[in-house]
């Protein structure tokens, strides 16, 4: 089989795809991969910037979609089954060996695309918004980076949950991304927090999503309504924020973190919990499946310089529909 692999951290251009032994079972769940995800925290760990480093070499890709192999009875599950699977690393080979308690369902009408994307950005978001947060029906929900993976799930699951929510997006073309994913509103991020206040006046945010760091941290704790809470989901700006803590003293707000695995390192009941929370808001809230972009599968550089030129919106896959079923060279190979 071929696989993408990562021998240095030198980033995206060094991601080599190779022909690599298959795995064996093992006591894991043997799944033919269609779809793989591409995040963030994976162009992190091809720089080594990554909070949670694995030793080289070794195949990058966190969450994947794709077929069970072999009749597995003890778990329940039957060959060509169809799955998600939301792992450290390894997704980005064309065939994984997956920890039984990492292999989600798919639901019948949920595309394998979409089942690659849906993992670790709507784990992540639930987690974020239900667990940490504990948001509530009505509450105000305002996010940043709202056109990428994160950004648009958060939208999706806070219209989900009953929350009144608010994008802010780069530009104009990211803007219609947002509000086509549900936004009630979406502002650009030059002046937002100006825009924010216009729009819904005297009544403030509850609960700000931030995955993109940098210098909004100010702005989102003084969009903030008293006990309200800021949600740090990650830092794609590049730059790690401070936070005063004077103003949480005085307003009774609150920063948050939500790092999704982490907690599911602590807590590995949790993503089996979340994953069916998710699939029962797609049946009662009408959760629809996640926007994305694909690759062919052996093109990981170019999904990876779409997430550092922030050209992505929606939530990248590499996909081996668009490579005929079999990719075996990368692109001018």
């Amino acid at each position: 089989m071929f696989a993408h692999m990562i021998y240095g951290f030198t980033g995206p251009e060094d991601v080599q795809w190779i022909e690599v032994p298959e795995p064996v079972a093992g006591g894991g769940v043997l799944v033919d991969v269609v779809a793989a995800g591409v995040s963030f925290a994976d162009l992190l760990q091809t720089r080594g910037l990554y909070q949670m480093q694995v030793p080289v070499p070794y195949t990058p890709g966190m969450e994947a979609a794709g077929l069970v192999r072999s009749d597995r009875p003890d778990l329940g599950l039957a060959a060509g089954q169809r799955v998600a699977v939301l792992v450290s690393h390894g997704c980005w080979q064309e065939v994984l060996s997956a920890p039984p308690e990492r292999v989600l369902r798919l639901p019948d009408e949920m595309s394998l695309e979409a089942g690659a994307a849906a993992p670790l950005n709507g784990l992540t978001v639930l987690l974020a918004l239900e667990t940490r947060a504990q948001a509530r029906p009505g509450e105000t929900l305002l996010v940043h980076g709202a056109a990428g993976g994160v950004g648009t799930a958060a939208i999706q699951l806070g219209r989900a949950l009953g929350l009144r929510t608010i994008a802010v997006v780069s530009d104009e073309a990211k803007r219609a991304v947002a509000l086509r994913s549900g936004a009630e509103h979406a502002v650009l991020d030059d002046g937002w927090l100006a825009a924010v206040r216009e729009l819904i006046g005297d009544r403030a945010v509850d609960i700000v999503l931030d995955p993109v760091g940098g210098d909004r941290m100010t702005d989102s704790l003084r969009s903030l309504a008293p006990q309200g809470r800021v949600l740090v989901v990650g830092f794609s700006a590049g730059e790690i924020p401070t936070v005063k803590v004077n103003r949480l003293l005085l307003a009774n707000t609150t920063v948050i973190g939500a790092a999704s695995r982490e907690y599911f390192e602590h807590h590995p009941e949790s993503v089996a919990n979340l994953w069916a929370r998710l699939t029962e808001l797609r049946q009662t809230a009408q959760l629809p499946d996640p926007p994305v972009r694909p690759y062919p599968f052996a093109d990981a550089q170019g999904a990876l310089r779409a997430i550092v030129e922030r050209e992505a919106t929606g939530k990248v896959v590499l996909s081996r529909q668009l490579s005929n079923g079999q990719p075996r060279h990368p692109p001018g190979a």
